[in-house]
């Protein structure tokens, strides 16, 4: 295990021990991904994430306490405080990406995906070339998952049609997640414009 995802397992023990709001998520196999992910990024870009990779932020030195309260964010540390709507961070991201004009790295989950808020927004940042890198993890659905499939195609698929670039990484380790996720990074501020990468844990 790396140093990286040790330091995540640490701080989500504490962040457990303190009572996180709604209530503990654990990252799982999400880990290494978030550690990648992060890694990726500039320390200097905002991360626009969900109430399981806010934990990343650490990464950059944020006091575990910070992320107790989901919706305050972490300004010093470029954590954008997480929406109670998982569809709206996309938006969220977009702004931040037109307001900063530097890159902003978005995590989007299954239900993120599902919402027309995340459409919007992959439609924006292309209309505006919104320097966006677009973080999308698909879990598998247990028999047990509140809902089924909600996409009638690839995320990826979807968002080339938009014309936005796709980055599928090797696997969900932290080193091929860093790679696709720094690719993504230069590639959205070169362009500029949005990029997704796309992986499926399995």
């Amino acid at each position: 295990m790396s140093t990286a995802v040790e330091t995540l397992r640490e701080a989500e023990a504490r962040l457990d021990e303190l009572g996180p709001r709604p209530f503990p998520l654990p990252l799982g196999p999400l880990a290494p991904v978030v550690a990648g992910a992060f890694a990726g990024m500039g320390r200097g870009d905002w991360v626009v994430a969900g109430p399981r990779e806010r934990i990343g932020a650490t990464l950059r030195g944020c006091p575990v306490e910070r992320l107790v309260e989901p919706t305050a964010g972490a300004r010093p540390y470029k954590l954008a405080p997480v929406s109670g709507a998982p569809g709206s961070r996309a938006l969220h991201a977009v702004g931040l990406a037109l307001g900063s004009a530097s890159p902003v790295l978005c995590f989007v989950g299954l239900s993120s995906a599902a919402s027309g808020a995340t459409w919007e927004a992959f439609n924006a940042a292309r209309l505006t070339a919104a320097p966006v890198v677009f973080l999308h993890v698909a879990q598998p659905l247990r028999d047990d998952a509140p809902v089924g499939r909600q996409l009638a195609a690839e995320l990826g698929t979807l968002a080339e049609a938009l014309g936005i670039p796709v980055i599928v990484p090797a696997d969900a380790t932290e080193a091929s997640v860093r790679e696709a996720v720094s690719q993504a990074r230069a590639a959205a501020a070169e362009r500029p414009g949005p990029v997704v990468v796309s992986l499926t844990l399995s």
